[in-house]
């Protein structure tokens, strides 16, 4: 081979590397951005597991799973600290998706009955309940060890908005992650 012919198919070699190089990172790149309903589920629990509320919200659209200040930091960092969760099942058509999962967290309704006996107690006792002494109450039923676990099979729903899929924020999403709340403030409102 003459210098000419090694010289071009040296650029062509490297032009090949380069341009091969170059498909690997896009592709990496579009693996680690791309979405899909199982990694909507998965960021959006991952993070409310870790506490990061507002990176949660990225993987959700609609209602917000809490409501903005409803819990001291404190309190955000014991709601979902015994979260997890296992995709049984993921149905997808089109722009929606039905997401379905087995999930753990903390028996919601024992520690809104334990915290609401408390506060009444102390009403009844004839003490003023400040709003950050009840919030001090809340975040002990959170800590509570001896709170049950609970898992059960729950149905959520997924969008598909802007290429992205989100995780449709609604009572669903709520009564599965905050397992026997809704049976506690059903209980509550009875009780009135």
């Amino acid at each position: 081979m003459d210098k000419k012919t090694k010289k071009v198919s040296l650029i062509t070699t490297g032009v090949a590397a380069v341009a091969i190089i170059a498909l690997v990172v896009v592709l990496t790149i579009l693996m680690v951005t791309s979405s899909n309903p199982k990694k909507s589920v998965d960021g959006l629990l991952t993070n409310l597991k870790a506490g990061d509320f507002e990176k949660a919200q990225e993987f959700m659209t609609g209602d917000g799973l809490v409501e903005e200040d409803a819990f001291n930091e404190e309190g955000e960092k014991y709601l979902f600290d015994k979260l997890s969760w296992k995709i049984t099942n993921i149905t997808e058509e089109k722009e929606n998706a039905t997401i379905e999962l087995e999930i753990t967290n903390k028996d919601f309704k024992t520690i809104i009955t334990n915290y609401s006996q408390k506060i009444l107690k102390l009403v009844f006792g004839g003490e003023n309940i400040t709003e950050e002494t009840a919030g001090n109450y809340l975040v002990e039923e959170l800590k509570n060890e001896g709170v049950q676990i609970t898992t059960a099979t729950k149905t959520i729903q997924a969008v598909k908005e802007d290429g992205k899929w989100k995780i449709v924020g609604n009572d669903d999403l709520t009564n599965a992650l905050l397992p026997g709340l809704q049976d506690a403030m059903n209980a509550f409102q009875a009780g009135e």
